[in-house]
């Protein structure tokens, strides 16, 4: 299974994120007609690029949290999709993660080279000492149900009409894996 996980390295890579790509991700958020359908927090869109781009590079600098850009190695380092990493717990070496595809990039298998080389550097990481890294999705969010599920994530539990769209409710579902459970697999 690792040849057909960590493959992608050959032409896609994770970096970190830079002010170099803050206008293409603030233009992605702003044409994004769904978020929330994505997240049980508040959409509290920014009012200009200036106060995304501060609040995410404070967020950066203070390592409250890590974003990383996939793109396509040799190519002209067009970002295709990010995963951000918060919410870290020292004392249990664990953290949250959650990523996104912009509507052109999704469908192409794009999430899966995501994750992929994200969970490889997330457990790779020594600084970070992670030993769980966890994410929540809606239990309507079917794509990222299927993307966590085919990564082996553990269905840890569910939060009951924890995501209100519109007038509908939704579960939210906690996934989780454990270092020891990604090194059997890759």
């Amino acid at each position: 299974m690792k040849s057909k996980f960590l493959d992608y390295n050959d032409h896609y890579e994770l970096i970190q994120l830079t002010e170099d790509y803050l206008q293409e991700l603030f233009r992605w958020m702003m044409e994004e007609k769904h978020f929330e359908l994505y997240t049980c927090r508040p959409v509290n869109l920014p009012q200009s690029f200036d106060e995304y781009a501060q609040k995410t590079l404070n967020s950066t600098s203070e390592e409250k949290q890590k974003t990383y850009i996939l793109i396509k190695k040799g190519a002209e380092k067009q970002p295709l999709g990010k995963i951000t990493l918060f919410d870290f717990n020292t004392r249990n070496h664990s953290a949250e993660f959650g990523y996104y595809l912009p509507t052109h990039n999704r469908k192409k298998g794009l999430g899966n080279i995501l994750l992929a080389l994200f969970i490889e550097k997330a457990f790779s990481d020594n600084k970070l000492s992670l030993n769980k890294i966890y994410a929540t999705t809606s239990s309507n969010n079917i794509p990222s149900i299927k993307l966590l599920e085919k990564f082996d994530f553990k269905l840890d539990g569910r939060l009951r009409e924890h995501y209100w769209v519109n007038e509908n409710k939704y579960d939210q579902l906690n996934y989780s894996m454990l270092k020891d459970e990604w090194r059997k697999i890759v």
